[in-house]
């Protein structure tokens, strides 16, 4: 995996997740919104370790509501 600088984006040859923890809450919250109905569905169809995200996104004080599908 390439590493950009903090804040920019992780890339691999079939994905690109923010690094940055708000924008990874923005970009994380508009596919559960939009194009999943799980954050399990989400991290399995972008093959995204979804501990890696629930952690990072903890680190900011925000956790996954799952009746509301989005973190919080």
């Amino acid at each position: 995996m390439v590493q950009y600088p903090q804040g920019i984006l992780n890339y691999t040859s079939t994905k690109m997740i923010p690094s940055d923890p708000i924008m990874l809450l923005s970009y994380v919250n508009l596919k559960l919104r939009d194009e999943f109905d799980s954050l399990e569905a989400m991290c399995d169809a972008l093959d995204v370790d979804k501990q890696e995200i629930v952690n990072k996104l903890k680190s900011v004080g925000y956790v996954y509501n799952a009746a509301q599908n989005q973190f919080k």
